[in-house]
């Protein structure tokens, strides 16, 4: 039983190198198609396929701005949010968008490529969600201001806007692809001035 034991210890060890050199030509592979396409930076290519969301908005036909009138369209209410969204690995991708009515939110999918509404949702919102709602509402800058200002500073393809409280300070955080980067600006609601920027591959 321990010859038994000893031989089975062999080839185990032989398959784990076996596995490893295969693992390392995979790698190789995987190297060598990455060094080849120049259009994705390696960490995009090692995401499963995935493609970056900076790369997917640039083939998308539609823009943040048309799919924010295209869920304003369906419900007349005041965007909280909008942002470009990529599913099953970048085969298709939609824009989400939150708008809220009253004491509702309401979440609008919309096709990047079609402009179609593919889904939507509505809640009722808690205590939280409506007060930083109304803290939203006497902002002195609103959403598409934001947009504009940050767009005005970092030209390129929106990804991303919305509204949010940081330790207790009303700003917009807003994501703009520029060739394969995400530049990421954070605007206060009030004066309209960047506070914060961040770059992203």
């Amino acid at each position: 039983m321990k010859k038994l034991s000893k031989l089975s210890k062999s080839a185990i060890i032989a398959l784990s190198l076996v596995g490893i050199s295969m693992a390392g030509v995979g790698t190789a592979a995987v190297a060598a198609g990455q060094a080849v396409n120049t259009n994705a930076p390696l960490s995009v290519l090692k995401q499963d396929h995935k493609v970056s969301d900076a790369v997917a908005i640039a083939q998308s036909k539609l823009t943040l701005a048309q799919a924010i009138a295209i869920a304003q369209k369906t419900v007349k209410g005041n965007v909280v949010s909008a942002e470009f969204d990529q599913e099953h690995h970048g085969a298709s991708s939609e824009f989400e968008v939150k708008l809220v009515k009253g004491d509702t939110e309401y979440e609008i999918k919309i096709d990047a490529s079609t402009g179609k509404v593919t889904k939507a949702e509505q809640e009722r919102m808690d205590a939280d969600d409506l007060a930083e709602y109304k803290t939203m509402q006497q902002a002195k800058v609103s959403l598409n201001q934001a947009m504009q200002i940050a767009t005005q500073k970092y030209p390129g393809k929106l990804l991303e806007a919305e509204f949010d409280m940081e330790k207790g300070q009303a700003v917009y955080e807003i994501k703009i692809a520029q060739g394969t980067q995400v530049q990421k600006v954070v605007i206060d609601a009030n004066t309209g001035k960047i506070i914060a920027t961040k770059t992203k591959s």
